[in-house]
């Protein structure tokens, strides 16, 4: 079957089974069209075009095309661009599937990259290389390398799908103050909302614990943040916390560990909020949070914790991006310990024989965290301390 193919096949299973309520419809009023929204934004930078701003597209990615979008935009090392994003990727909705703009669009600077998006609809970033600036929206299926090679193109012919972003590229002038230039657009235009949510990202932007960075294939997300410890019962020292909510990334952090009969990997959590309503099996309700090992052979094992799946129940990822890597073990199940700081300890090498089978890996490279909520488009709190790997001789503190 090919995979535009294998995607329908997903999509229409969606129509019967993604039942769960969601705030997506609620805020389709937030999205302009394009032609109201490249008006706007002209209007907004009017006053300081050719002076403090030197540059501006606005462009649309529509969900039905696939490749990489050259804007014209030439950059070169230490240019500042910001993007403002408007919009939302459908892939289904009847089954109320939807990608949200940050999640969506893409960029790279020249051929080679690397990729990165944004956490937000409003992002600042500050050239590395010299390049012209490319869109593009989430492929079909994933990345397949950090220059932007993929895998997956939007169906020939999907009624059910489409959707798309509307995009403002605006290219800063060199040694402009960008809070106080944001601040006057603001001040001269009460429309101009995206200036004043660019100036509270740059202020409060949520960054990774030290040592820990976003998985070059899904990015910055702000979903990761080290969080006070109440004085709870059994709680750690200090905590990861995770907040997702209509977004997805890994979290992860070099952890070099020889893979034998005796290695555990130990961690606390508290999950105060599950993402999905329902099993998280099935792609279309594939929202969850947990913890995982990434093996030198590519594979990783994650555990979850599961609305309703029985503990121990193993499966491979149901996204066709992910099918072939991604194994997922439910750790605990329920919402009756919800709240509450639990001590796990996982058996690796007992695991990967049970879930995963075949050649067994030497190591385990890298300690994960994963946060889902893209599909049910609901929200997800958990907190995890305490994160190890041990063998009875060996001892590896991750966090």
């Amino acid at each position: 079957m090919s995979s535009s193919k294998k995607w329908l096949a997903v999509l229409f299973f969606g129509l019967l089974v993604a039942t769960a309520p969601s705030h997506a419809q609620s805020n389709a009023s937030s999205i302009q069209p394009y032609q109201q929204f490249e008006q706007q934004i002209r209007a907004d930078i009017a006053a300081f075009a050719g002076k403090e701003i030197i540059g501006l597209k606005v462009l649309y990615l529509s969900a039905d095309v696939g490749p990489w979008l050259d804007t014209g935009l030439a950059l070169k090392p230490d240019d500042r661009v910001s993007l403002i994003l408007n919009g939302k990727v459908w892939l289904s909705r009847a089954a109320n599937l939807s990608f949200e703009a940050p999640f969506s669009v893409w960029s790279k600077l020249g051929d080679k990259g690397p990729i990165f998006r944004g956490a937000r609809n409003t992002n600042t970033f500050t050239a590395a290389t010299t390049g012209n600036l490319y869109l593009k929206l989430y492929p079909g299926e994933r990345w397949l390398d950090s220059a932007g090679k993929y895998l997956g193109e939007p169906a020939p012919a999907n009624p059910d799908a489409g959707g798309g972003v509307s995009v403002a590229v605006i290219q800063w002038a060199a040694n402009v103050d960008i809070p106080l230039q944001l601040k006057r657009i603001a001040e001269k235009s009460a429309d101009a909302t995206w200036a004043n949510a660019e100036i509270e990202r740059l202020i409060n932007q949520k960054l990774p614990p030290k040592g820990w960075d976003y998985i070059w294939e899904l990015k910055t997300a702000e979903i990761f943040s080290e969080v006070p410890v109440s004085a709870a019962q059994n709680s750690p020292a200090q905590a990861i916390g995770l907040n997702v909510h209509d977004d997805a990334s890994i979290m992860e952090k070099p952890a070099g560990f020889d893979l034998t009969p005796n290695t555990i990997l130990s961690w606390k959590w508290k999950v105060d909020k599950l993402p999905s309503l329902v099993s998280e099996n099935a792609m279309p309700t594939h929202d969850y949070m947990s913890i995982a090992v990434k093996f030198d052979n590519g594979k990783d094992l994650t555990f979850f914790w599961s609305r309703d799946l029985p503990v121990d129940t193993a499966f491979h990822c149901p996204l066709p991006g992910w099918k072939q890597r991604e194994i997922h073990v439910v750790a605990r199940s329920g919402t009756a310990e919800l709240g509450k700081w639990i001590n796990e300890e996982k058996p690796i090498l007992d695991y990967y024989q049970k879930a995963i089978g075949g050649p067994l890996p030497k190591r385990i490279t890298h300690v994960w965290l994963i946060g889902v909520s893209l599909f049910q488009h609901l929200e997800g709190r958990s907190e995890f301390g305490e994160i190890e790997l041990h063998d009875g001789t060996k001892h590896l503190h991750v966090y």
